[in-house]
């Protein structure tokens, strides 16, 4: 609900107790002028007579309220308007409307209340004669009173109503008797002390007051020397105007003779000469790609060149992105160069326009209040006992009433989103390390989470793994970097524009700011052709963006044969995981004696010998829309996929899945089980957020970017704000790597010659299927007879039906028949009969 709706609804409120203020106010009125204008003789409810006029000022029902109250409380009738005006104070004056209620409180001041209005009617009916002819202590009084009189004596049945009465008093009006007895103990001994060195404090009492005096005076002179000195700078300023305006009607003449001198004795522009600073003779000059611009020594905040920023945008502009770049030609290996910084620099994306919009204290209080009262609502007390305010959503924490149920809080998600006016409400039911739970609500104002703001936090440049990438905020706005391999695969699923495309193009950005080629290789896999063509050229890629489907294949082949390749390097070496592969390499040259392929064998390669081992990067494969490809290819690809997830984390192979279909048949138990972690983008359902997560919460989510991600061995999701990257941004990163260097592709890993090593348990590659020993003469009839049939061969040959067909399926392999056509499934002998001798 928004401020001026809810502003509107508590005015509302606040002006339905004023009315009920005014409308106590004016009973306790009249029934007080009824009480004071009694009449015994007027008609009421034990008065029957007629008379020619009521003197009562209430009118007859003046009469007949005054008579009850006589008749039913005696003298404390009296203490009638009070109460109600007391009551009606109490209730119904809320400055700030509330609906907080102690009702342990409430119930001892109601007790109180009973306890003392009997009791006093008691003991007046005792000790007080009667008024007229009414009890003096009313009906209720009296029945209480005789009602006692029967058990106790007189002097008893007084102490019992006295210590009902203090004990009733003490309840209704809330305060401590014994406090009472302590304050005026000490103001009594401090009387005491006072009167006791009544001369020193008299003596201090008229020094005080000099003192003050003299304040004030000091306070006069200091307002009179202010204004003094106002009026001094007002006049100083006016005559500083005055010569200003004589001075510059003075030397106007003079400086169009100095503009017109100097036109003519230079041609270079005003701006050239005056804001650029030309090289002194004998010094080199600036140039911007000697600029080291990750320098160690000099960070981002203490050197930012103000020359070089109009020399990168020059260079910027002359890139043309209207087409898509052709494919890189294959080098040997990426040199980078020397002249250009290793990495991109951060000015290549676009920075937030900070437009500070900040949710005061008081919108927080309210918005807690009004979460409360719409829980109570529902008949669920809790309290909030913290407010997160963020971005895109605030979290209320709540601590629930003892024996309330979590389950009934996230039952009522949808009943609390139509209640508060929100778009959606997700409910936390879990917080680790706290024993309260949440309400996550969106804010009035969404607030962007752009790229560049999480690139540039401490924690992704003080991050040495090469997989560190950047998924947003979280709920208050800190940044959110992960590990890549520590996952060490990962699942993205969402329905289309919930922002699952943004996001991975935020991970490849992430991963081209923190890793070179040397460091980082990428397969991009990408069904759709849309999302990830951008990337084409880039020298991190092992071969072209895969659009085809087959291809996709063979290349999750090759990272099979990879793989198992690279395990056998690290058994021969004697290391557990890539990274201590690379280690041991670089100390074996930095020793001088470097590592030999162990792998090597003679024939492999034109060399005579084995060739060194160099450093062996991390390889990435991204899945764009893995849906299409399980729908394409089948079960042999969730075969590939769930071999490299199980065994390809210590080889260095990671593998990032994205699709916009979470449904069981795409997102099957076996890769789940093999990817613990998962991001799940906004859902259209509970059913699709249990096949991500395991969970509910992800159909709750607000779309555009806003995610619920799961880290590898924790059972809560985390919420994140996901980053937001144009495409320009991409365009202008993908653009300054492919100025460092060309591609050094891969050619095997789409032609698709694997050898066994890479084949699966059990599978044969193509064409690899054994020849039947019948088939040359199989192949001899048929040509002969120029027909060709399952039951001809079997009958022929005498062997099963089985046998019969695989023949019939190789002839048709090698071309000897053809296919089947027609309606009879007849095949035609293609191959030419057997030349006669």
């Amino acid at each position: 609900m928004s401020n001026s709706k809810l502003l509107n609804h508590l005015s509302g409120v606040q002006k339905l107790l004023e009315v009920g203020i005014i409308v106590s106010a004016f009973v306790a009125i009249f029934i007080t002028l009824s009480l004071f204008t009694f009449s015994p003789v007027d008609p009421s409810w034990s008065q029957q007579q007629w008379v020619a006029e009521i003197q009562n000022s209430g009118g007859r029902v003046g009469a007949w309220i005054a008579d009850i109250l006589f008749f039913g409380f005696g003298f404390l009738a009296y203490l009638i308007p009070v109460i109600i005006i007391s009551f009606a104070w109490a209730i119904l004056w809320k400055p700030t409307f509330t609906l907080e209620v102690d009702f342990l409180n409430l119930s001892l001041r109601i007790v109180g209340f009973i306890f003392t209005f009997f009791s006093l009617s008691a003991l007046i009916a005792l000790n007080v004669s009667d008024y007229l002819y009414y009890p003096s202590g009313g009906l209720i009084g009296d029945i209480l009173a005789q009602s006692m009189l029967g058990f106790f004596s007189l002097v008893a049945v007084n102490l019992i109503l006295l210590t009902f009465l203090i004990s009733g008093t003490t309840l209704l009006f809330g305060f401590s008797w014994i406090r009472l007895i302590d304050g005026l103990g000490e103001y009594t001994l401090n009387g005491i002390s006072w009167l006791a060195n009544l001369p020193n404090n008299l003596k201090q009492m008229k020094e005080e007051r000099s003192d003050s005096d003299q304040q004030r005076l000091l306070d006069k002179q200091q307002v009179l020397q202010e204004k003094l000195e106002k009026k001094q700078q007002k006049q100083a300023i006016k005559e500083q105007k005055k010569l200003d305006n004589l001075a510059s009607k003075a030397t106007d003449e003079d400086d169009d003779m100095f503009l017109s001198e100097q036109s003519d004795d230079s041609d270079e522009s005003f701006l050239g000469t005056s804001f650029i600073d030309t090289p002194n003779e004998g010094e080199p000059e600036l140039n911007i790609d000697d600029i080291d611009w990750q320098s160690d020594d000099v960070s981002d905040q203490e050197f930012e060149p103000i020359a070089a920023e109009p020399k990168v945008e020059k260079k910027l502009a002359k890139v043309d992105f209207s087409h898509l770049p052709e494919h890189a030609r294959p080098v040997e290996r990426f040199v980078a160069d020397q002249n250009i910084a290793p990495l991109p620099h951060i000015d290549l994306l676009d920075r937030p326009d900070k437009k500070e919009n900040p949710i005061s204290q008081q919108e927080l209080d309210t918005a807690a209040r009004l979460v409360e009262s719409k829980l109570l609502e529902f008949k669920i007390k809790a309290d909030v006992v913290n407010v997160l305010p963020g971005p895109v959503i605030t979290r209320f924490e709540l601590d629930l009433a003892p024996g309330m149920k979590v389950s009934t809080v996230s039952s009522l998600e949808k009943d609390l989103a139509r209640a508060l006016s929100a778009m959606s409400v997700r409910v936390v039911d879990q917080i680790p390390g706290k024993s309260v739970i949440a309400l996550e609500l969106p804010n009035r104002h969404r607030e962007i989470v752009y790229i560049s703001e999480v690139l540039d936090c401490k924690r992704f440049h003080e991050s040495k793994s090469p997989l560190t990438m950047v998924l947003g905020a979280d709920i208050s706005g800190q940044p959110v970097v992960v590990d890549l391999a520590k996952m060490p695969h990962l699942l993205v699923a969402g329905t289309t524009g919930s922002g699952k495309s943004v996001g991975v193009n935020c991970m490849l950005v992430s991963l081209l700011y923190k890793s070179s080629p040397e460091d980082l290789r990428m397969i991009l896999i990408d069904p759709k052709m849309l999302e990830l063509n951008v990337y084409e050229g880039i020298p991190h890629l092992l071969t072209e963006v895969v659009t085809d489907m087959k291809d996709a294949a063979n290349a999750l082949r090759w990272c099979v044969g990879e793989m198992e390749r690279r395990y056998k390097l690290l058994a021969e070496i004697g290391v557990r995981n890539l990274a201590g592969y690379n280690t041991a390499i670089k100390k074996a040259k930095a020793a001088g004696e470097p590592i030999v392929d162990p792998l090597w064998k003679p024939g492999d390669s034109m060399a005579e010998s084995a060739p060194e081992l160099e450093k062996l990067p991390t390889i990435v494969v991204v899945v764009d829309e893995f849906a299409d490809m399980m729908m394409i290819v089948g079960k042999k690809c969730e075969e590939l996929i769930t071999r490299i997830a199980q065994k390809a984390r210590a080889a260095g192979i990671h593998l990032i899945l994205a699709t916009q279909r979470p449904s069981v048949d795409v997102i099957t138990g076996l890769i789940k089980a093999n990817i613990p972690t998962r991001i799940a983008f906004q859902v259209s359902s509970k059913i699709d957020s249990r096949t991500i997560l395991g969970q509910q919460g992800a159909e709750t989510l607000l779309g555009h970017g806003d995610m619920l991600y799961m880290p590898p061995g924790v059972g809560v999701p985390t919420r994140v704000h996901g980053a937001f990257v144009d495409d320009h941004e991409v365009h202008k990163v993908v653009a300054d790597w492919k100025k460092r260097g060309q591609p050094n592709y891969v050619q095997e890993i789409l032609a698709g010659d694997a050898d066994l090593d890479m084949l699966l348990p059990g599978e044969q590659a193509e064409g690899d299927e054994e020849i039947d020993p019948l088939f040359d003469e199989v192949v001899s009839f048929i040509t002969e007879t120029r027909k060709v049939s399952i039951s001809s061969i079997q009958r022929r040959f005498r062997i099963g039906y089985n046998r019969s067909a695989r023949l019939v399926d190789q002839l048709q392999a090698q071309g000897v028949i053809s296919a089947p056509s027609g309606a009879n499934s007849n095949r035609d002998v293609l191959a030419p009969p057997p030349i006669k001798d």
